[in-house]
Order: C-alpha cells, then sequence, then structure tokens
C-alpha cells in the first residue's frame, strides 16, 4: 500500500516541524468520513449486494441487522461467489470500526496496522454512522498542507493560534510577503520561481523555533507565523527571518527580499470566547501592517496597540 508510506514518511517530516500535532487535535473521522453510507442485510443475495455497489459506484458494504453493524462485504468478496449465496456467508464478520470523534492519525495507523482500505464508523451504541477510506483520508490531508513547500497551508495555522488560545496561551501573529516576486517571475519563469519559495520555506523553517513558533505558506509568495512569543521576541524573530533572505546567496545573482507584519503578543484579558476571530482578527492586522512596510519601504511594521485591542474586544462580545 504505497499510498500508506508515503504518508507515514510525510509524519516523519512533519514531527521535524512539530506539526504533527495539529492534524491530531484538527481533523477528526466525522469531518471527512461519508455519512449514513448504503449497507445490506445479511440474507440479502450476493447479486443484490453487487448491484448496490454498482449502483452506488462503492467497493463495500456495511453488513447490519436490526441497527447492529455484523460484518461487512467489499468487491473482492463478491468475485467468483455464486449470485444466489447469502451476504451472510461471505462478508467478514471481524470488522474494524472507529468513532467519529477518531483523530486521522489514529484512523491512519489503523488502516496500516490491519492492512485494509476502508474502515466503518460506528456511534457510541456500535449503530453505523459512516464510512472512511484512505482515498479519502489522504485527500483530505493534502487540502492542509502545500506540496511545492511542504508547509501547512493558513487553515491549519488558524486552527493552531485557537488551540493555544483556549489554552490560556498568548499569541503574535507574523506576516511575510516577498517584494515584487511577479518580476522573478517574469524575468526568470516560474520554475525558476517555484525553487525560489521552496529555498525561501526552508530558509524560514530554519529560523523558527518549533517550540514556539508555527510556520506556514499563506498563499502565494506570502508566509505567515503563529507564535507564543510576546512582541517584542516576535519582532525579534520577524527580523532574523527578513533578515536571512537578504543575507542568503540567491542563484542566478536573484534578489529575494520581504516585509513583515506582526500583530498581537500584548493581549491582557484572560481567554476570549471566540479564538477563531482573534486569530483572523491578528492575521488581517499583520497582513495589513506588512503593506505599511512595503509602501514605506521599511522591513517592518507593528500593528499599534489600539488596533489589537480592537480585535481583541471583538472576541469577548
Amino acid at each position: 500500500m504505497t499510498c500508506l508510506l508515503n504518508f507515514k514518511n510525510i509524519l516523519f517530516f512533519l514531527i521535524e516541524q512539530n506539526q504533527r500535532c495539529v492534524v491530531r487535535t484538527m481533523l477528526k473521522v466525522g469531518d471527512i468520513m461519508t455519512p449514513d453510507p448504503q449497507v445490506v442485510r445479511p440474507g440479502q443475495t450476493v447479486a443484490e449486494a453487487s448491484q448496490l455497489m454498482e449502483e452506488r459506484r462503492i467497493g463495500s458494504l456495511p453488513v447490519v441487522e436490526r441497527g447492529k453493524l455484523v460484518g461487512i462485504i467489499t468487491s473482492r468478496d463478491l468475485r467468483l461467489t455464486p449470485p444466489d449465496c447469502p451476504v451472510a456467508d461471505v462478508m467478514t464478520k471481524e470488522v474494524i470500526t472507529v468513532y467519529p470523534e477518531t483523530t486521522l492519525e489514529q484512523a491512519q495507523q489503523m488502516l496500516e496496522e490491519h492492512k485494509i482500505e476502508r474502515l466503518v464508523v460506528v456511534d457510541k451504541a456500535g449503530r453505523v454512522t459512516g464510512i472512511i477510506t484512505e482515498t479519502v483520508l489522504y485527500g483530505e490531508f493534502w487540502r492542509y498542507w502545500d506540496t511545492l513547500t511542504r508547509l501547512p497551508k493558513v487553515t491549519v495555522l488558524q486552527k493552531k493560534g485557537e488551540e493555544l488560545l483556549r489554552q490560556g496561551r498568548e499569541i503574535s501573529l507574523i506576516f511575510l510577503d516577498l517584494n515584487e516576486f511577479g518580476q522573478i517571475d517574469k524575468e526568470y519563469g516560474h520554475v525558476f520561481g517555484d525553487r525560489i519559495l521552496q529555498e525561501v520555506a526552508t530558509i524560514f523553517h530554519n529560523r523558527i523555533d518549533s517550540a514556539r513558533d508555527f510556520l506556514c505558506r499563506y498563499g502565494g509568495d506570502e508566509f505567515a507565523v503563529v507564535s507564543t512569543r510576546n512582541l517584542r521576541g516576535a519582532v525579534a524573530l520577524a527580523w532574523q527571518m527578513v533578515c536571512s533572505l537578504q543575507e542568503n546567496q540567491w542563484p542566478a545573482g536573484a534578489s529575494v527580499s520581504c516585509a513583515a507584519g506582526i500583530a498581537g503578543g500584548r493581549r491582557r484579558k484572560s481567554r476570549p470566547e471566540r479564538p477563531d476571530l482573534v486569530v483572523s482578527q491578528l492575521l488581517n492586522l499583520a497582513s495589513l501592517a506588512s503593506t505599511r512596510a512595503k509602501k514605506s519601504k521599511k522591513l517592518i511594521s507593528v500593528a499599534s496597540r489600539v488596533e489589537c485591542e480592537a480585535a481583541y474586544s471583538i472576541a469577548y462580545k
């Protein structure tokens, strides 16, 4: 099962960046399962099961009797089986199940451990509520990770920030926007530009402290960091990241630089009622600050205390 091996290697890569914890806490089976799947009764025939699979374009059917899961039958089980044979005679009786609250990491481990391609989702009473396949699981995973830079997308950063706020931690947001990157694409080509973005991602990752900072690719030529550093610490980190680009020897003599905007790092109140609003507001303020830095030809700009307090106040209403 090649895709399982690839996913495992990806997880090892994420461990190095302290990002596996976000996959663990953010993604649950219930979020991506196929709800209320088609089921079959033990007394139905293989021909009926085969017809259901063909009509629904699915590869398996949970077998349910009196509302309880008693087995599973797959398209593989139907091969060379007489069409009038009862489902009960060919189904697999020991079904590997998960709950909607099971994390995707745990689901992936179960798929790998049992060498299967799907998991039946049940509630605490044992009733079938959904099904999840390895194809859906890995497809969902890649929605959250940028394949070019191997960094998380901003959705993951948003969830990480919310998680930290719920823990009572303070956060700072750093928004980094490359300068005139479109000119690099025009002058050297987009393939060259992609290599530059990969190198920028590596440089930025080497500057962060994975115990305190979480880096993502925001989109295009923009990156962002959520950090548990206070404002002074966030400013120091931003300076290191900005200067690291200026000090790097870029291929073909290309000039690569960025402007950084910072918000947060000085909240006075306790945990907000809406941590999602705090993160999105601070991220927006950091983005606006980076724009101000560009316009004023500065390396860094910091959102004012008044702006940040207004962002916090929204989440306490």
